[in-house]
C-alpha cells in the first residue's frame, strides 16, 4: 500500500547550479550533495512542503543517469512512493505482472527498488521503505 509521495527525481547536469536555482528563485535550501548509486550519482534533496525534490547529477560519464541525460536531457526522471513493507509490495506487484527492476538496495532515504515504466504508464516509479 502506498503511503505518500516521498520525492520527485529531477535529472540535472550541474547539481550546484540546480541547488542555486532553487535557493535564489524559490528561497528553498537543499541538502549537501551525497554520492549514491554505487558512486555513479550525486544527490541533493530540496524540501517543498511534505515532498522532496531529489536533484540527481551523474558523478561521471558512466551509469544510468549519465545515459539518461545524454538521451533525454535534464528534467523529470522518476516519482518515488513511500511504502510500509517494500518486500510485500514487490511480491504483490510481481503477482500483478508488474516488472521490478533489480533487487531491493539501499538508497538516499531507505531501501529502494524501481518499477519498469512499461508497467506504470510510462513513468519510472521508485518505491522506498524509509529508515526508522
Amino acid at each position: 500500500m502506498l503511503k505518500q509521495i516521498s520525492h520527485l527525481g529531477i535529472a540535472v547536469k550541474d547539481i550546484e547550479e540546480a541547488r542555486g536555482f532553487y535557493r535564489s528563485v524559490f528561497g528553498l535550501e537543499s541538502s549537501e550533495p551525497i554520492i549514491g548509486g554505487g558512486g555513479t550519482i550525486k544527490v541533493s534533496m530540496v524540501q517543498v512542503g511534505g515532498v522532496l525534490i531529489e536533484l540527481i547529477q551523474p558523478a561521471g560519464n558512466e551509469g544510468v543517469m549519465a545515459k539518461f541525460l545524454e538521451k533525454r536531457g535534464e528534467g523529470f526522471h522518476h516519482i518515488c512512493y513511500e511504502v510500509e513493507d517494500i518486500n510485500a509490495e514487490i511480491a504483490s506487484l510481481k503477482a500483478a505482472g508488474i516488472e521490478v527492476l533489480g533487487e531491493v538496495k539501499p538508497g538516499a532515504e531507505g531501501m529502494i527498488v524501481f518499477l519498469h515504466p512499461r508497467g506504470t504508464h510510462g513513468v519510472l516509479v521508485e518505491l522506498v521503505e524509509k529508515k526508522e
